[in-house]
């Protein structure tokens, strides 16, 4: 039990993890959007499973275009860059067209960077992490979203937090709603 409540290594998935992957529902969404979002995950658990060592796999969708590819990553990081198919969905998609869905090894929620890439990516409309667990974890681009209130509401946490990433990432979450950010977890 104490393995599964520390954060900061791999948890291998199990099969049980993959079953147990609910569907998250947020504002803005259909149904059917927030499913095909679910079997994505277990998906990419499965993958990551079986062809990847339990380490993190990105699936980079352009849902409204019908296109998707995954890129395998290492145990902390996976390179969209790496793949020319995840490249040229990011690069050739509208604003906010881009579903970014990935795992998370360690079973944090998200990074900074994670959350460095959600905002910074201009095509990016939403940002998930389903943990090797199966818990998930979304962001998304609301029509309220303003991607300078969301800098300085970043500017804004990283003087109060000092550089502790951790509590960056907690404060962001807490507060990401203000700036236009729909945030949903399993529960």
């Amino acid at each position: 039990m104490e393995q599964a409540k520390r954060r900061d290594h791999k948890i291998m998935i199990t099969d049980i993890a993959i079953s147990k992957v609910p569907c998250v529902e947020l504002p803005g969404l259909s149904r059917a959007v927030c499913e095909a979002i679910q079997m994505e995950h277990k998906e990419i658990l499965r993958i990551a499973k079986m062809q990847n060592d339990s380490n993190e796999v990105l699936s980079v969708w352009n849902f409204s275009k019908s296109r998707k590819t995954r890129v395998l990553g290492l145990e902390s990081y996976v390179n969209p860059a790496s793949s020319p198919e995840a490249y040229g969905i990011l690069t050739s998609s509208d604003v906010g067209e881009v579903m970014y869905l990935h795992n998370h090894p360690s079973t944090k929620k998200f990074s900074l960077a994670d959350i460095d890439t959600f905002i910074s990516g201009r095509n990016i409309g939403l940002l998930s992490v389903v943990t090797n667990q199966g818990e998930v974890y979304i962001l998304h681009k609301s029509r309220d979203y303003s991607y300078r209130s969301v800098r300085l509401l970043l500017l804004h946490i990283y003087d109060e937090c000092f550089g502790d990433t951790d509590k960056m990432v907690s404060m962001f979450l807490h507060t990401c709603g203000k700036v236009g950010i729909d945030y949903g977890k399993s529960k």
